[in-house]
C-alpha cells in the first residue's frame, strides 16, 4: 500500500513508529493468545472439575442404587414368599384373593422397617395386590395403575432391577405438599421351580435419599446437576419445578450416541450453558453439570482487565522508550541537517556535533571536514576575487603616466583662463580630480565626503557632454559624511543612469542621489539610493547590466563584492518601470 504520507514526517517520527508497531504488535498478539489459552484453560478446567464432580455423584448414587438392588433380590429370593405366590397362582381364585392377604403384606411391612428411604413396595401378581407401605394401599396402587407401561418397561429388564424415571404424587391426606419419588422395579419369577413370571415387585423410592448424597457434593451455586435415563427422563434436580421434562427435546442430548463422557454447549431459556455429561455404566443413567457460560466470563474478565491494564502500561512504557531511542539515534542526523540549514545561508561557523566511534561518528567527522574544506575554498575565492578586481584597478590607474596627464590638463587649464573660458577651465578642473582620486593610492575604504566631491565632478562633466539635458541631484544628510564605503561606488551606477536612463530623453531629466542611516540602534546600516526618471530599463538590459563587461567594473561585480565582503544582506536592488525611471538601492554596512 502507498504511504506517501509518510513522506512528510521527519525521521525520528518515523522510527518512533516503527519501533512502537514492531514492539506492540507481538505483545498485543502475545495478549491475545494468552487471553484465549487462558479462556480455553478456564473451560478446560471447569469441564474436568465437573467431570469429577459426576464421577463422585454417579459412584455414590450407584452404590445406593445396587443397595436397593440387594434388598429387593433377597425378596427375589425368598423362598417363602415365592412358594406362597406360586401356589396362590395355581390353587386360589381372584374371589379368594384378599388386599389384606397377612403373611405377604406383614412381611412387605417388616421389610420396610428400618429402611427410611424406602417410602413402599409393592408387589403386584395377575391375581392380587400385596404392599408394605404405612400410609395405606391406595396411593401407589392408583399411580400405579395409571401407569401400565412400566409394566412393560419392567419386562424388558428379563429379572434385573430396572430403574423408573421421577414421578410426582399430588397432594394427599399423608402429605399436604407434592412428593417427588423414584422407583426400582423387578419380574419375580418362580426360581425355584417352574421360572414362570409370578408378578412385578415395585420399590418407590423417595428422592430425599438422592438429595442426601448429591447435597455433600460441592459445586458452585451456579452449577445445574441434572440426572436421567437413557432416554432423557428427570430422574433428579434440586428444582421441584423440572420433574416432568424431557432432556431429549434439546439437541446435544440425541448427540451423546451412548459414549461414556463428554462436554458440550447449550442455549437454555436464552442462557448459554457450559455441559459436562457422565454415562453410568452401572443403569444407564447420564449425569449432567451445567454451568453458566456468564460464570466462566465472569472468570476471564478479571484476566481480560489485568491483560488490558497490562498491555497499555508496557505500550506507555515501550512508547516513552521509542521516543527517547529514536531522539537519541537521529540526534547526530538533525545536528548535521541543522548544519546544512546554515551552510546555505553561507554561516560557517563551527556547530558543536556529537563524537562517536560508530557510523554516525565518521560521517559527522566527514561532514566536518567537508564544511571547513568549502569554508576555506569560499575565503580563497574571495581573495582572488579581491585581487583580480584590485589589479583590475591597477591596471586601469598605470594606462597613462599620471604626472604627465596632470601637467597636460593643468597648461590647458591655464589656456583656457587666459581666453576666458571658465567652463572649460572648470571641467578640465573636474577631470583632473576625478582621475587624481581614481589613481589615488591607500585605502580601499573612503569617507562619504571623498566620495561625494567625486561624483561631483562626475556628474558635471556628464551635464556638461550632455548639454544640461539633465541635473543631477545630491541629498546627503551629515551625519553619514564621515562613513566609509568603498572607493568609486557612486561611478557604475551614476554612470548605467546615465547612460540608460538620459540618452533618450530631451531635457528636464533628474538624477536624484541619497545617502542616510537605515536601521536600528543596534543593526544600523548605510543606505545609497541612485534614482532617476528616465527612459527605465527594458528586461533584456536590466538582464546586461547585472552582468560583468568585458571592461570596467559593472554593478553585477559590485554587487558581489559587496555580498562576499559583507555578507548576503548587503548589495544591490534594481527595480524599473520602463518609460518612468529606474531605482537602485544598495545597502552596505554602517562603518565609521
Amino acid at each position: 500500500m502507498h504511504v506517501s504520507f509518510l513522506k512528510n514526517w521527519n525521521l525520528r517520527t518515523k522510527l518512533m513508529i516503527i519501533l512502537v508497531l514492531f514492539i506492540l504488535s507481538p505483545l498485543m498478539i502475545f495478549g491475545i493468545l494468552f487471553y484465549q489459552s487462558s479462556k480455553d484453560l478456564v473451560s478446560q478446567r471447569t469441564d474436568k472439575e465437573g467431570l469429577q464432580v459426576l464421577t463422585l455423584v454417579n459412584q455414590n448414587v450407584s452404590q445406593l442404587l445396587k443397595g436397593y438392588e440387594s434388598q429387593l433380590n433377597d425378596i427375589y429370593e425368598h423362598e417363602d414368599i415365592i412358594k406362597q405366590l406360586s401356589d396362590s397362582i395355581e390353587t386360589k381364585s381372584s374371589d379368594q384373593i384378599s388386599l389384606s392377604d397377612d403373611s405377604v403384606n406383614r412381611f412387605l411391612r417388616d421389610f420396610l422397617r428400618g429402611k427410611d428411604d424406602l417410602d413402599s413396595i409393592y408387589l403386584f401378581t395377575l391375581k392380587a395386590a400385596y404392599f408394605g407401605d404405612f400410609k395405606g394401599p391406595n396411593l401407589f396402587t392408583q399411580f400405579y395403575r395409571d401407569h401400565p407401561m412400566w409394566d412393560r418397561f419392567i419386562s424388558l429388564g428379563t429379572g434385573r432391577a430396572v430403574w423408573l424415571p421421577s414421578y410426582e404424587l399430588p397432594p394427599n391426606q399423608y402429605n399436604s405438599k407434592p412428593s417427588h419419588y423414584f422407583a426400582v422395579g423387578m419380574q419375580v419369577k418362580d426360581v425355584y421351580d417352574s421360572l414362570q413370571t409370578l408378578g412385578t415387585l415395585i420399590a418407590n423410592v423417595k428422592i430425599d435419599a438422592l438429595d442426601k448424597i448429591i447435597s455433600n457434593v460441592q459445586v458452585s451455586p451456579n452449577n445445574v446437576l441434572l440426572i436421567t435415563d437413557h432416554q432423557g427422563n428427570l430422574i433428579w434436580n434440586r428444582n421441584p419445578d423440572a420433574y416432568g421434562i424431557n432432556l431429549s427435546t434439546y439437541p446435544f442430548f440425541n448427540q451423546l450416541d451412548l459414549q461414556e463422557d463428554g462436554r458440550f454447549t447449550q442455549e437454555i431459556n436464552g442462557s448459554t450453558y457450559r455441559g459436562t455429561f457422565l454415562r453410568s455404566a452401572y443403569n444407564g443413567w447420564y449425569y449432567f453439570s451445567f454451568v453458566p457460560q456468564s460464570d466462566l466470563n465472569a472468570q476471564t474478565n478479571d484476566l481480560k482487565r489485568f491483560l488490558a491494564a497490562t498491555v497499555v502500561a508496557f505500550a506507555a512504557l515501550f512508547i516513552l522508550l521509542a521516543a527517547f531511542t529514536s531522539s537519541y539515534i537521529t540526534r547526530p542526523i538533525r545536528q548535521m541537517a541543522m548544519a546544512m540549514k546554515h551552510i546555505q545561508k553561507d554561516n560557517f561557523e563551527m556547530m558543536p556535533l556529537s563524537q562517536s566511534s560508530d557510523e554516525m561518528g565518521m560521517l559527522q567527522a566527514a561532514f566536518l571536514g567537508m564544511r571547513g574544506r568549502i569554508n576555506d575554498l569560499i575565503k580563497e575565492v574571495r581573495l582572488i576575487s579581491n585581487k583580480e578586481k584590485e589589479a583590475e584597478v591597477r591596471a586601469l590607474q598605470a594606462q597613462i603616466n599620471p604626472h604627465f596627464v596632470y601637467n597636460s590638463l593643468d597648461a590647458i587649464n591655464w589656456m583656457a583662463i587666459e581666453n576666458d573660458q571658465s567652463r572649460i577651465s572648470r571641467m578640465i578642473t573636474s577631470l583632473s580630480d576625478i582621475m587624481r582620486y581614481a589613481i589615488k593610492p591607500g585605502e580601499q575604504l573612503v569617507t562619504i565626503e571623498e566620495e561625494l566631491k567625486w561624483a561631483q565632478n562626475y556628474a558635471y562633466l556628464q551635464e556638461m557632454r550632455f548639454e544640461d539635458k539633465f541635473e543631477v541631484i545630491f541629498d546627503v544628510k551629515i551625519d553619514t559624511l564621515d562613513l566609509k564605503v568603498p572607493r568609486l561606488l557612486f561611478q557604475p551606477y551614476l554612470e548605467n543612469s546615465i547612460i540608460h536612463g538620459m540618452e533618450d530623453i530631451d531635457t528636464d531629466g533628474v538624477i536624484r542621489i541619497t545617502v542616510q542611516r537605515t536601521g536600528s540602534e543596534e543593526e544600523m546600516n548605510l543606505t545609497v539610493i541612485v534614482e532617476d526618471n528616465g527612459g527605465g530599463i527594458s528586461a533584456d538590459k536590466l538582464q546586461q547590466i547585472k552582468e560583468r563587461r568585458s571592461h570596467g567594473i559593472g554593478i553585477y561585480n559590485l554587487d558581489e563584492r559587496l555580498k562576499m565582503e559583507y555578507g548576503p544582506s548587503y548589495g544591490t536592488t534594481i527595480n524599473s518601470v520602463y518609460g518612468e525611471g529606474t531605482i537602485v538601492t544598495i545597502v552596505l554596512p554602517y562603518i565609521r
